[in-house]
């Protein structure tokens, strides 16, 4: 007759950040599936979905051989190792979420304004300022920081970044993103909904790496259509879609890498059929030419700031 054994199951203090999680088939980056001791590593608690994955039962005979039941094929087995293989790590779909509008306009009007709104008003004048709030609809968060909202072509609010500014424009390390893309908030490009059909081929967009520079060469240069891609790394392939048939400028941070980065995209921009091209404000200068004028990772900001104080 075959006896039950106790199940004892302690958690791995030491999580895989590798794997991907037998539940929700999510990655394991932010180490959200911890395993179990002694257990292989399919096996174990996800504090993401709230399912526990768990090893079979195991049952002894009385000459302390031992079975598993196998459900599929409605018996019990001595292959321990089988129900490994009938675990299907399916990737979690994950259906793209919409932030109410009504909660951009309620950040919109939070008084007094973040810093760097007050920046914008100080430095280039009240009426240029709250025009390029209202394009953007600029909000102020409950402790002080810059909210840029991506808003998609069709008006819907897709994502918010919340950023923290010194009183003289200097953006600080601090960010947040209070919504995550696991629960369906996704990015689109910053300033998305300013793309209409009607200027292909008449109106160049620029893209920049940060909100706050196209924020500005919106105030400087309005007669071009200024986009943000959100840092280094930010073009994406689920990005560029809404760029196509439009000619599009793109101007990353003064660093080797920045540049790197875009230029191999360029190719792939043109191949979906956007007119892409690159500034390439180092002028082909390595990161040590850069360090050495006092330039490296500047953005077009500073340029704007110089040419301003000249």
């Amino acid at each position: 007759m075959l006896q039950k054994t106790k199940l004892e199951l302690k958690f791995n203090p030491k999580r895989d950040y590798k794997l991907v999680t037998p539940c929700c088939g999510r990655k394991n980056t932010d180490g959200k599936f911890i395993n179990y001791k002694n257990q292989s590593q399919e096996f174990g608690y996800c504090h993401s979905c709230g399912k526990a994955s768990l090893p079979p039962t195991i049952y002894v005979d009385e000459k302390g051989e031992e079975y598993i039941w196998n459900e599929l094929e409605g018996k019990f087995q001595t292959d321990l190792s089988l129900p490994k293989k009938t675990i299907i790590n399916t990737p979690k779909i994950t259906i793209q979420q919409f932030i109410n509008e009504s909660i951009v306009w309620k950040h919109y009007s939070i008084i007094p304004e973040n810093n760097l709104i007050q920046y914008l008003r100080k430095t280039y004048g009240d009426s240029k300022a709250e025009f390029a709030k209202e394009i953007y609809a600029l909000g102020t968060s409950n402790d002080g920081g810059i909210i840029f909202w991506s808003i998609n072509s069709n008006s819907k609010v897709q994502k918010a970044k919340i950023a923290y500014y010194d009183t003289n424009g200097k953006r600080t390390n601090k960010f947040k993103v209070p919504f995550k893309n696991e629960d369906g908030y996704f990015n689109c490009l910053f300033g998305e909904h300013l793309i209409y059909d009607e200027i292909k081929e008449k109106k160049t967009i620029v893209l920049t790496e940060s909100e706050k520079t196209a924020i500005i060469g919106f105030i400087l240069f309005p007669q071009y259509l200024w986009l943000a891609y959100g840092g280094i790394n930010g073009l994406t392939e689920n990005k560029v879609k809404p760029l196509i048939g439009h000619n599009v400028l793109i101007i990353p941070d003064m660093s080797e890498n920045a540049v790197g980065i875009i230029l191999n995209k360029i190719p792939f921009l043109i191949s979906l059929g956007i007119n892409a091209k690159i500034w390439d404000m180092t002028d082909g200068k390595t990161d040590e030419q850069l360090k050495f004028e006092g330039i490296y990772n500047n953005d077009l900001e500073d340029i704007f700031r110089e040419i301003n104080t000249i």
